[in-house]
């Protein structure tokens, strides 16, 4: 199966592999209107909101009136399920029903359906499970499409995420990053063993790693075979161009380089510093698919990490 270097939406192309920054309310310094506005105005090609903090977003005009901005300028609009800042906000009172309430808005091309991340009896009702949340969104969001997100144990990933993908086809498929193993050599060899499984289907399905926005993880997993992450890191932490490294927030000036955001005297520190966070990731990515098309991850790979590391990487990734 040759790998797939865009996905064609409606009326967008995203182009793969891909890094939706993440607006969330959760262990961030900002409202997440404030986040928005920031990706609003640096035309990010795509990112991702929640829609938890969109049903509870104060100024919903002005929340709206970005949105649509998004929109008509091309930018893809990832909305999350919410069950993110359900979980660390302690609501049980986030469901599907007011998730539904989001979805409805024509902002979205791309959507997660609310995760019920209740362990299973067995594998067919997994499916089930995923496959009844997906058709259950899909009703309410009539203009983007549903991406089903599979939970499991590690080791029965692989068979999750194939099981999903010939029930559903569905235009991506969604793993967390957490549940792929406990280090980054034994998550690569997941997403290895997940893709080669979604690779004996006769369309490309891509993958989207939940929750990965560090720079060396990204590589990593892209080159294992992943074709999409999200992350909060671009707002939590600051970049170090030459290297990859993430460092605290308050540290850009320590990492400046010539980039027109960290050059820019008008600018906040902090809208500064986002710019330049978003900018690199930009490139990054750039990068990586570059390098995907041409075959040249292992190059790209050895300008952020050490040969011996790139090895065992190669040894730990079934490349075939």
């Amino acid at each position: 199966m040759t790998r797939q270097d865009s996905l064609t939406l409606r009326s967008q192309v995203l182009r793969l592999p891909c890094f939706f920054p993440s607006i969330s309310s959760v262990k961030t310094n900002f409202r997440p209107i404030e986040y928005l506005s920031t990706l609003v105005a640096t035309g990010e090609p795509q990112f991702l909101i929640s829609a938890y903090d969109i049903r509870h977003e104060e100024d919903q005009l002005g929340l709206k009136l970005l949105l649509e901005k998004a929109r008509t300028s091309g930018q893809v609009v990832l909305l999350d399920s919410g069950n993110y800042e359900k979980f660390w906000k302690n609501d049980e009172e986030w469901s599907p029903t007011k998730l539904a309430g989001v979805l409805s808005w024509p902002c979205f091309p791309l959507a997660f359906c609310f995760d019920d991340q209740t362990p299973p009896k067995d594998m067919e009702e997994l499916v089930a499970g995923i496959e009844n949340a997906v058709l259950r969104e899909q009703r309410h969001c009539v203009e983007g499409s549903m991406i089903p997100i599979v939970h499991a144990q590690t080791e029965q990933l692989p068979e999750a995420v194939i099981a999903v993908a010939r029930r559903l086809y569905p235009l991506m498929v969604a793993v967390p990053e957490r549940e792929l193993g406990n280090g980054i050599l034994t998550r690569a060899g997941t997403v290895s063993a997940i893709r080669k499984a979604l690779n004996t289907l006769e369309t490309y399905v891509p993958l989207h790693i939940l929750g990965t926005g560090n720079p060396r993880s990204i590589l990593i997993l892209a080159a294992s075979g992943a074709d999409s992450f999200d992350g909060l890191e671009w707002c939590q932490t600051t970049v170090d161009t030459s290297t990859g490294n993430l460092h605290h927030f308050q540290h850009r000036e320590l990492f400046q380089d010539a980039c027109a955001f960290c050059n820019d005297a008008n600018l906040s520190y902090s809208i500064a510093t986002l710019g330049h966070n978003l900018l690199f990731m930009r490139r990054l990515m750039t990068a990586i698919q570059q390098a995907t098309r041409e075959e040249a991850m292992e190059n790209l790979l050895a300008r952020y990490l050490p040969s011996k590391v790139i090895s065992r990487i190669l040894r730990t990734v079934d490349r075939r």
